[in-house]
This record gives structure tokens, C-alpha cells and sequence, in this order.
């Protein structure tokens, strides 16, 4: 009499294993695909981030700077001090002309003597990766480093001033408000456009 086995057999056949590798690597696949254009996108938050707090230091950089050359103390310039319809009395002065914004010849910003000192003075200023001045620097001229390295790397500013009285992002020769524009370019390659106003006073 053959002796038989009163436990069914279990397992894979060879053909149900490869179906399920298949399955298996279909859903991989599958699943992989959407996490991929994630991982890269959780990444762009923090560089907003960074370029926002950058922006924001070089906006209250700028903004705390005499508004023109020719103001001082408490005369600004284009003020008529005694009412008479012009500008050739002592101590009254016109504001530079929009053609004359940017540093001038004794003024930079490219080492540890910077010395912009109004607010027209950051006209064309680049810093950073792709420009001349390939370091981002803060109002002394140093480089920006964090445990010896460089917080902005990859990074790059640049900044233009115009004049806009009255404010609706237009040039114009309304001379009692200057237009800040920063923009940031992160590491990444996108580009974020900051503004801000400073009156004449």
C-alpha cells in the first residue's frame, strides 16, 4: 500500500513567481514615476526661501541709505526751502538725473571698503554666479558664509532703480519716489522679481 502525504502541497508554481515579478515591477515603475518630479520640487521651496530672505537683506540694505546724493541731514533734495519756485538758493539741490543712477567713480561694492552710500548708488549691480563679482556680499563687502561656506552659492542678484512718483511700476520723472527692483536667480536657474518703493525723505 503507497504511503500518502495527508498534507496538501503549498507554494508558487514557477509561472505564478513570474507573473508576480512582473506585477511587481509594473507598480515600481509606476509608483517611481510619481515620486520622482517630487523629490526635485521639495527642493524649489527652500531655494523661495532663500532667495526671499536674500531680497529682503538687500531691499533693507538699499532702502536704509540717503534717498539721493544730494540729500543730507534733514534737506532732501528737490526741496524748495523757501518757496520761491527754484532750486539756487543755499542748501537747496535738485535730485540726480535717472541717466546719472549708479555708483560713482570713488563708489563700489566688490570688497570689504564698500562704500554705496545712497540709494541710486545700487543701480547695475550684479553679484554672484554668471557675473563679474561672482560672490553675493552684504553692505560691508564680505562674503556671505555660514560655517566657512559661501550661504549663497549658485545664487545670483541684480538690481535696478528707477523713478516712480507715482508709483505704478512705470518710469517716470516724478522724482519723489525711487523703484527697487531685486531679482534673485537660485541655484536652480529660476528667476524672482522683489520690489520696493523709497520716498524722498
Amino acid at each position: 500500500m503507497p504511503v500518502t502525504n495527508s498534507k496538501a502541497q503549498t507554494g508558487f508554481t514557477l509561472i505564478e513567481l513570474i507573473i508576480g515579478i512582473v506585477v511587481f515591477a509594473v507598480a515600481l515603475t509606476f509608483i517611481t514615476s510619481l515620486i520622482s518630479p517630487q523629490a526635485g520640487k521639495s527642493v524649489d521651496p527652500i531655494m523661495q526661501v532663500r532667495a526671499t530672505e536674500l531680497a529682503n537683506t538687500i531691499i533693507r540694505e538699499i532702502s536704509a541709505m540717503s534717498y539721493d546724493e544730494n540729500s543730507g541731514n534733514s534737506i532732501r533734495c528737490n526741496d524748495d526751502l523757501n518757496n520761491d519756485g527754484d532750486l539756487d538758493d543755499v542748501g537747496e539741490s535738485s535730485c540726480t538725473p535717472i541717466e546719472s543712477f549708479g555708483p560713482d567713480d570713488s563708489e563700489y561694492r566688490n570688497n570689504t571698503n564698500s562704500n554705496f552710500d545712497d540709494v541710486d548708488d545700487y543701480h547695475g549691480l550684479q553679484q554672484g554666479a554668471g557675473f563679474a563679482d561672482a560672490v553675493i556680499r552684504n553692505s560691508l563687502g564680505e562674503i556671505l558664509l555660514v560655517d566657512g561656506q559661501n550661504l549663497y552659492a549658485g545664487f545670483s542678484v541684480s538690481v535696478s532703480v528707477t523713478y516712480d512718483g507715482d508709483m505704478d511700476g512705470v518710469t517716470d520723472t516724478d522724482q519723489s519716489a525711487k523703484l527697487i527692483l531685486v531679482n534673485v536667480t537660485t541655484s536652480g536657474g529660476e528667476t524672482i522679481a522683489f520690489s520696493a518703493y523709497r520716498s524722498n525723505y
